[in-house]
């Protein structure tokens, strides 16, 4: 900046009043906070943007897109490696059968990670909470997992 150093000039533009060197270091601070600022704005949105993915897939009540994420996000029950899988969505209920590939899953150790209770030869988990009422059942004989789901309309 070419200013002459008047009393008004350095009120308005203190910078005449500074040496070079820190005119340089004040312009190399506003580079760096412009910077800053752009990486947080990024940083901010992608988070945002899976945040709302997120969303947008524990609200999908259908079998053909994300089915097993959004019942791992619904239930907190992991789905492992299966073999095969059938579901059927009508209205607001979801029906999905799962066959848990036995040779990669340990099934003692996906019981107890996953909090199923045994009842009788079969092992449940299910709650009731503001969004949807599930029943997960598996059993460890067969492989098989079941998730009864039903969406609450809010």
């Amino acid at each position: 900046m070419n200013c002459k150093c008047t009393p008004l000039n350095i009120i308005i533009h203190f910078e005449c009043t500074l040496p070079l060197a820190t005119k340089r270091l004040f312009r190399h601070m506003k580079h760096a906070l412009i910077g800053l600022a752009l990486l947080c704005l990024c940083v901010a949105l992608f988070v945002g943007g899976v945040h709302l993915f997120g969303r947008y897939i524990f609200n999908v009540r259908s079998c053909q897109f994300y089915n097993i994420d959004n019942i791992e996000l619904r239930t907190g029950v992991n789905i492992p490696k299966v073999i095969s899988t059938n579901c059927t969505c009508t209205d607001n209920t979801k029906i999905s059968k799962f066959i848990v590939d036995a040779e990669h899953v340990d099934l003692n150790q996906y019981v107890i990670r996953n909090g199923f209770k045994r009842v009788d030869h079969l092992y449940l988990k299910e709650n009731d909470n503001i969004n949807s009422t599930y029943k997960v059942t598996f059993n460890k004989n067969t492989a098989e997992l079941i998730v009864n789901l039903t969406y609450k309309d809010n």
